[in-house]
């Protein structure tokens, strides 16, 4: 069963980021399954590692778009990834090191912090692109 399951109201404008978050969402839905089933370890590891690169790979994407766009508000925007990215980095090292079994308090976390950033500062983006694109920004 899903974590969390996508909503239209996460849809920011842009298909292949909304796409993408769905991935992300698939991810960490992957990573509750595993901690749920109480699957090995090394199952919570390469699902915690897909996590991390696959989120590299979409942050990156998305600072092309911000660059592309000229936003104004990428530079926190970017501060907001730096700090996800880091706290997936130090589950990973906590989970290498056998101190970490990933909780329900860890996955609500992933949770939260994803939605809280689509529907945020991911958000503020697709709506400053659309209004750029209209003229009105």
């Amino acid at each position: 069963m899903a974590h969390f399951k996508w909503n239209d109201n996460y849809n920011i404008g842009f298909k292949l980021i909304d796409d993408q978050h769905k991935i992300l969402i698939s991810i960490i839905n992957d990573l509750y399954d595993a901690q749920r089933h109480g699957l090995l370890q090394s199952t919570i590891s390469e699902t915690l590692d897909k996590l991390s690169d696959y989120t590299v790979y979409h942050f990156s994407y998305e600072k092309e778009l911000f660059a592309q766009h000229a936003y104004p508000k990428a530079a926190e925007h970017l501060e907001e990834h730096d700090y996800f990215v880091d706290k997936v980095k130090d589950l990973q090292l906590e989970l290498s090191k056998g101190s970490i079994v990933l909780s329900l308090k860890t996955m609500d976390f992933l949770k939260d912090w994803t939605i809280t950033h689509i529907l945020g500062s991911d958000k503020e983006f697709g709506e400053f692109v659309k209004q750029r694109e209209l003229g009105l920004e």
